[in-house]
């Protein structure tokens, strides 16, 4: 007996086979629910535990409003940070160590002598930001947006620049040595050797 499907009409009846197709894709909706709801809980308790200790290794704080604040000496090593909003917020000296920002928005931002060290900065806003002595070797900067930044004095070891935009950045003293992808102007850059 078949009463209708038609665009999401309710099946009243129909083959045991079509009645198990309906139970699988429902069982897999609550699943994919659960999960979501799971995960913004964590995502929750990973932010308060970021608020109340500067610390929060590994965490995942995937798309997380951090505008505007201090986390100056923050330890994130290792933390999903990706598609953060962290403009105009005070970061300095904070641990990013292999902590992935992609998509992320740090404009305006204070992020010197901040550890980024292998980092994924991949597509990330850093525009006139203040990212002066930070270590972003081996990190993954790959269309990144250093426009108007001041990067005077960091370090960008083995960093991976293809498609990274300095347009305007304050480059003085900053150590491209083994970057790939950047095309230095040798007036404002020193390398290392």
């Amino acid at each position: 007996m078949y009463l209708g499907s038609q665009r999401g009409t309710l099946m009243i009846g129909g083959t045991n086979k079509e009645l198990k197709n309906v139970k699988a894709r429902n069982l897999t909706i609550a699943v994919v629910v659960l999960t979501l709801c799971s995960s913004c809980a964590s995502d929750r308790a990973h932010l308060k535990h970021l608020q109340e200790n500067n610390q929060c290794q590994g965490c995942n704080l995937v798309g997380a409003n951090l505008k505007d604040r201090v986390l100056g000496g923050a330890n994130l090593r290792g933390s999903n940070l990706d598609r953060v909003d962290l403009s105009s917020s005070n970061l300095f000296f904070a641990d990013l160590e292999n902590a992935s920002l992609e998509g992320a928005r740090i404009h305006s931002a204070v992020l010197s002598t901040a550890n980024l060290k292998g980092a994924n900065l991949r597509n990330a806003d850093l525009s006139s930001a203040d990212l002066s002595s930070a270590d972003f070797s081996y990190a993954d900067l790959r269309g990144a947006s250093f426009e108007n930044a001041d990067v005077s004095n960091a370090n960008f070891f083995n960093a991976q620049l293809s498609g990274a935009n300095f347009e305007g950045a304050n480059l003085e003293s900053s150590k491209m040595e083994g970057a790939i992808g950047f095309v230095s102007d040798p007036d404002i850059i020193t390398e290392t050797h």
